[in-house]
């Protein structure tokens, strides 16, 4: 067994649980009998048409359903199996998902977050909700840097090597960050919440931590020169209308270059899944692909483009320059 087949052993288990969770719960709303539609013609009943595209992608990589020309439908064995009264979805809807599910997991309440946020998409509180318990924003944070360390050094590699300062947007304790310093002798500069700078471990000695919001570019640094910007799971972790005026922040300092690193809905058969799993609680939360990310950078002037894998099937970075 090679090192790549061994991390997909490892992600294909580790991250079932949100495939079995997408279909669980698709069949506790019994949306399969309102198969084939488009997301638009189940705004009924979920009214946020991107979180249904998101879960509607993790459900097409289990082979549950199929996308052709926008309209949703079921290849005809799972139809078979999931429709109908007294269908296979009751029970996997109802006795597993209401009654071992809670049993067999660390959450006990029966609630099903996913469901939820479906019918009401204003229940999300982000991670602001998550974050305002101070022992889970430091446990979020110290795993957070630990699983970011091998991707942050891959990332190093592929960056326009800078020779300039390079600004880390929303870095958290600064993972991305380290590995570029390290990497290419140059000054890196943090931006994120205070809390987060704060708690930040030692970090090398050309990365500095400033307290500002990656969201606000009044709070970025004033008067510092950036050859280029990073954005590692930024744009996955806040919402979709913030995208634009991020980018649009950028492009008035004059990066020369800005490299965006997340789970693009086509980065590969777990990227849906990790999108899937933001979208529940990140309010307006937007799944993209790398091509709409491509030309919203392109329309600001980095017209540059290009793309590559990073983590194995999960995500991709999208790295664009201006000419």
């Amino acid at each position: 067994m090679d090192l790549v087949r061994a991390a997909r052993t490892l992600n294909d288990v580790g991250y079932g649980y949100i495939g079995s969770w997408a279909l669980l719960t698709a069949c506790e709303e019994r949306v399969f009998d309102r198969l084939p539609a488009r997301v638009e013609e189940l705004s009924d009943a979920y009214p946020d048409g991107d979180l249904v595209t998101t879960w509607f992608r993790v459900l097409e990589g289990i082979g549950v359903v199929e996308e052709n020309n926008g309209e949703w439908s079921q290849p005809e064995e799972m139809a078979t199996l999931l429709t109908g009264e007294n269908s296979y979805a009751d029970y996997l809807g109802g006795q597993i998902l209401r009654q071992m599910v809670p049993r067999l997991t660390l959450g006990t309440t029966g609630v099903n977050v996913l469901g939820t946020a479906l019918r009401q998409p204003e229940s999300r509180t982000g991670y602001d909700g998550w974050f305002a318990d101070a022992a889970e924003a430091q446990a979020y944070q110290r795993s957070q840097f630990a699983g970011s360390v091998g991707p942050a050094r891959a990332l190093s590699k592929l960056l326009p090597p800078p020779s300039g300062r390079v600004f880390d947007l929303g870095g958290g304790w600064g993972a991305m960050a380290r590995a570029i310093a390290e990497r290419h002798e140059v000054d890196v500069d943090v931006v994120d919440l205070e809390p987060v700078v704060s708690a930040a471990p030692p970090a090398h000695e050309r990365v500095r931590f400033l307290a500002g919001s990656a969201l606000d570019p009044s709070t970025w640094p004033a008067g510092r020169n950036y050859e280029g910007a990073v954005l590692s799971y930024l744009f996955s972790s806040v919402p979709g209308s913030t995208h634009e005026g991020v980018l649009d922040g950028l492009a008035e300092t004059g990066v020369d270059w800005v490299a965006i690193h997340d789970f693009f809905l086509d980065s590969g058969a777990y990227a849906p899944s990790w999108s899937l799993q933001h979208a529940v609680f990140v309010p307006g939360h937007r799944s993209s692909t790398t091509g709409e990310v491509s030309t919203m950078l392109a329309a600001r002037g980095w017209t540059e483009v290009t793309t590559a894998p990073l983590v194995d099937e999960m995500t991709s970075l999208v790295i664009a320059r201006s000419n």
